[in-house]
């Protein structure tokens, strides 16, 4: 049951003051009928709630209720009227929100039974163009043939990839290819420095080193050798002195059938022609992934209209609170309020490149009247289901429950599909 009182076509009037961008703002108008109604309904209940001394609780004499209960009554009233006469007026306005309407100018004080009551509000609809520029849009495919080449360069990562250490044999000298354990101790001034230690730290010689001048130091240095060397540290010069404790050389295991059958496949032969369907794979569909970027790009190109300013802001504010869940691992972290204006800035622009993608998508598919169909909907179950007959009770039931975003998946991808049917591509 409803919690307010329903308005009728003549006890609110609306007015449009004015209009910027997607921002459609009115002046309200609730009639005396309307205000005498919510203020009884407000009434009413505040003794359902009303407890008093001599009275059992919700059966207070409305005229008591009324007399101690005012503050309460009027804000009720207010909340009535304003939430009654703001749908009435989306609707005699027929003005499709895309938020709940904000109020922005009221005069509380002004409330009153037996008088009208008026009020301002801001709309945010949806933005009105005119689609443009999205037949024969020049797009560029990127390659989607897999080389020979490109498989050994693959397989050669992966080889990298599954590499081990084995220490070198005696009387081995360290090089620039050699890992090294190694135990190290500074001193400033003469004094030991506890936090310039190290023990059975392992060192890659042909990377850069934490502690500048380590590698060189080292280099030529057998087992059990120790060597000292200087170092800046900061401001502070420390003196180090290294012993190398062991020296190990990474080995990178064999491309044979013995490597294939560790990463479960009979032979190379079929290690080779798994990994070039899988590549060959996922170049498609970068290759397609890239062609709907650059129709999208085109598309936001050509199409340049105001966005509905709260809409922005919500789905901004929804991304900081995603991005910051995941950058926190969902713990809540202590961020100032500039941290958080930093963090919507930079989403803002993507959170305005989407939407805009998704007015421009819908507004193609009512200009070639593309539509989902229920025969849509069933292939797109039937699909589902054939891939994953287990889950049959499961598929089932999402289809069901988000028939919309289904339905509206499918547009989208039929809409898609008409652009690059449509495009020019090289």
């Amino acid at each position: 049951m409803s919690s307010f009182a329903v308005a009728q076509d003549n006890e609110v009037n609306t007015k449009e003051i004015s209009k910027k961008g997607c921002t459609v703002n009115l002046e309200v108008t609730a009639q005396a009928s309307l205000v005498n109604k919510c203020f009884h309904n407000a009434l009413l209940q505040v003794q359902a709630k009303a407890q008093m001394q001599g009275f059992r609780a919700g059966k207070v004499p409305l005229d008591i209720v009324k007399k101690n209960f005012t503050a309460h009554i009027m804000e009720r009233a207010a909340d009535l009227v304003i939430r009654n006469a703001s749908a009435k007026a989306l609707e005699q306005s027929a003005l499709k929100a895309v938020m709940a309407p904000a109020i922005t100018k009221v005069d509380f004080t002004s409330l009153a039974e037996n008088k009208p009551f008026s009020f301002e509000m801001s709309v945010d609809v949806a933005p009105e163009f005119k689609v443009k520029g999205y037949k024969g849009i020049e797009v560029t495919k990127k390659s989607e043939t897999v080389s020979e080449e490109d498989v050994n360069k693959h397989l050669d990562e992966v080889l990298e990839h599954n590499s081990s250490l084995e220490t070198e044999g005696e009387g081995a000298a360290v090089s620039d290819s050699s890992y090294v354990v190694v135990k190290y101790s500074g001193s400033k001034d003469g004094k030991a420095e506890a936090k310039y230690s190290s023990d059975g730290e392992l060192v890659d010689m042909s990377a850069p080193q934490t502690v500048a001048g380590l590698a060189d130091a080292i280099k030529g240095a057998k087992k059990g050798e120790s060597r000292t060397f200087d170092a800046k540290v900061d401001e502070d010069t420390i003196n180090f002195t290294v012993q190398v404790e062991e020296i190990k050389k990474k080995i990178k295991p064999e491309l044979n059938d013995a490597f294939a059958k560790d990463m479960g496949f009979d032979n190379v032969e079929k290690l080779k022609e798994t990994v070039k369907t899988s590549m060959e794979r996922e170049a498609k569909s970068a290759s397609e992934r890239d062609v709907v970027k650059q129709i999208e790009d085109a598309l936001v190109k050509e199409n340049d209209f105001d966005l509905p300013s709260g809409l922005v802001e919500y789905y901004t504010q929804i991304s900081v609170g995603n991005f910051i869940n995941r950058m926190f691992g969902g713990k809540t972290p202590d961020l100032t309020e500039d941290n958080r204006k930093a963090f919507a800035e930079r989403m803002r622009p993507g959170v305005e490149r989407d939407l805009r993608i998704g007015y421009i998508v819908h507004a193609i598919a009512e200009a070639e009247k593309l539509e989902a169909t229920e025969e849509d909907w069933k292939a797109e179950l039937d699909k589902a289901l054939a891939s994953q007959p287990k889950e049959e009770s499961g598929i089932k039931k999402f289809f069901n429950d988000r028939k919309d975003e289904v339905m509206a998946t499918i547009n989208e991808r039929k809409v898609f599909d008409f652009l690059k049917s449509n495009a020019k591509i090289k």
